[in-house]
């Protein structure tokens, strides 16, 4: 099996279930035929002839103009509003209101605190940020190449029904990620050889439960369609039944990509994520366009709309809201010396959505089961910043993300956290259960939680979690020197491609033949050997406790394209 795949920005595996606990959801149904589950074709999607394929009249089908149009088509409001209008509302909020173009839009200053700083959620906000001039559409046109263009590629397709809560109250996350490029397109240069001016553009979209009320197995048609992509071989074929499942619809289910499916919105009972978010790991530190000198920084947005007026005769308006980076508390919060009422509440044992009742689900065994999902929502960052040092080597910082930085291993809030792993019988020491603690976070699971992170103002040993679990590195990144790619903030490679065939050059010549380049976008060792097959393992497994087997399977796992 070729194992070139993963995820972004973000996409560590924190809201995954146990799989004990989807089949005893479902009730598990043994003897019956071992379902085959190909990563490459029905889990994460990275080769070119797939993710480039075109239509009858020579169209991508999966362009960033497409989806941003394809949202606009579903947002039921706001007459004018089109992709290229979208893509600017949310480059805008990284604007102030002073320089912003959308007046009516959100600004990073429309926050601030008692001293007149941007804030969001109440943490400090980075703002400006360059990213803003995204939204100045006649120097940065998402949809063209060439002078005033910043064209983009999509670098993955992500199945991630992993995600799907025991309860079955959604079926899961289904992604497209985008990488930008400048004047060319990543997939235009064979990969983007910029070190800074680079973007990346996630689209998350939860699907709801065709059949909420059969709980987790009325997801089985979701299920089965991405297994059923195993066993097809043509790549052109899979995109096109791709493209139904993200566009049109599939067997009686709604598209995955409609307005609605990325509000945000959680259940306040269960705790469920109901709709997705649009992410963005965003690093346009570029001199030449103006740089400000930013790090590495990932932010969330959602989609909502406002209206007003009678049901029949309403008046809806799009909007688009920067929202808190969700399940990234602020990393003051772990600071002894932070004393405010809301660093008192995070370390309360009797609230339940504290850090301290969140150390069982740290304390799990397998890194792919680590989270934090029921920490509340009142304690996430407007922002996660996966690079605190500036230059490359530069000293430890401490910032909104750097928890391993500003906790004290003895004291007050340690000792909280170690009589919680008394109770619960685990010998991992507190400093490691704020160490799995950051590789949850953004900038954790791109940076701050890997081996380089000391290089980019991170800590020592911040990927050492305890019980000889060792956080796994990202992704290559651009080349710094002949040869010398070294792994840093991303999961998904928009700068290497790999071949998938034996005697391939993945250079220009190729990829100006998308269709026919047998060639793939190369991503982490994390997600090869450790969260792609765990996620393999639980769509096996849910398939087998609907006691169908897999009418899917093909009879050789290990081929690919």
């Amino acid at each position: 099996m070729l194992l070139l795949l993963g995820v972004s920005a973000c996409d560590t595996p924190s809201g995954e279930e146990p799989t004990q606990e989807v089949e005893e959801a479902l009730g598990f149904k043994p003897n019956k035929p071992e379902p085959v589950i190909n990563i490459d074709r029905s889990l994460m999607v990275v080769d070119l002839p797939t993710l480039e394929a075109k239509d009858s009249k020579g169209n991508f089908l999966f362009s960033l103009q497409r989806v941003l149009g394809q949202l606009v088509a579903t947002s039921g409001s706001n007459p004018g509003l089109d992709a290229a209008k979208l893509y600017q509302r949310i480059y805008d909020t990284n604007n102030t209101k002073a320089g912003g173009l959308v007046p009516d839009g959100q600004h990073c200053d429309d926050e601030k605190d008692a001293s007149g700083n941007p804030v969001l959620n109440g943490f400090p906000l980075e703002c400006p940020r360059q990213e803003g001039a995204l939204a100045d559409l006649s120097k940065h046109n998402p949809f063209c190449s060439g002078p005033n263009c910043d064209p983009y590629t999509p670098i993955a397709i992500a199945n991630r029904f992993d995600l799907a809560p025991s309860n079955g109250q959604t079926c899961g996350q289904y992604r497209i990620i985008f990488a930008k490029g400048s004047q060319q397109s990543p997939l235009e240069t064979a990969g983007n050889q910029l070190l800074t001016n680079r973007n990346l553009l996630i689209f998350e979209a939860v699907l709801p439960n065709p059949k909420p009320a059969s709980g987790l197995k009325g997801c089985a048609k979701v299920a089965e369609f991405w297994a059923g992509l195993t066993k097809i071989h043509d790549p052109a074929q899979r995109a096109a039944e791709l493209e139904r499942f993200f566009f049109k619809g599939v067997q009686g289910l709604p598209a995955a990509l409609q307005w609605d499916h990325f509000t945000g919105e959680v259940d306040p009972k269960t705790g469920e994520q109901l709709s997705g978010q649009i992410r963005s790991n965003q690093f346009l530190n570029d001199a030449a366009g103006g740089g400000l000198g930013q790090p590495w920084q990932l932010r969330e947005y959602n989609l909502r709309r406002t209206c007003s007026g009678k049901a029949k005769k309403q008046n809806c308006k799009a909007e688009v809201r920067m929202v808190p980076t969700g399940v990234n508390p602020e990393a003051s919060l772990f600071n002894d010396d932070n004393t405010s009422p809301r660093a008192l509440k995070f370390r309360d044992p009797s609230y339940a959505g504290s850090f301290i009742n969140q150390v069982p689900a740290l304390a799990l065994g397998d890194p792919n089961l680590f989270n934090m999902n029921r920490l509340g929502r009142e304690f996430n960052g407007g922002q996660s910043t996966s690079q605190p040092a500036l230059a490359p080597g530069g000293p430890p910082v401490e910032n909104d993300s750097n928890y391993n930085l500003v906790f004290s291993p003895t004291g007050p809030f340690a000792q909280k956290i170690k009589a919680k792993l008394n109770e619960i019988g685990s010998s991992l020491k507190p400093m490691e259960i704020v160490r799995r603690a950051q590789s949850q976070a953004c900038a954790g699971c791109h940076e701050l939680s890997t081996s380089t992170a000391p290089v980019f103002g991170g800590a020592i040993d911040a990927n050492k979690l305890g019980e000889s679990v060792v956080w796994p590195d990202v992704a290559q990144g651009p080349e710094v020197a002949p040869g010398v790619r070294p792994p840093a903030f991303t999961q998904v490679s928009d700068s290497l491609l790999v071949p998938t065939a034996t005697g391939v050059t993945c250079n220009t010549a190729c990829t100006a033949e998308p269709s026919s380049c047998q060639c793939a976008w190369a991503v982490s060792s994390a997600l090869s050997t450790i969260f792609l097959p765990f996620r393999r393992d639980n769509m096996v497994n849910y398939l087998k406790s609907l006691g169908k087997g897999n009418p899917h399977a093909m009879e050789d796992e290990g081929s690919s394209e």
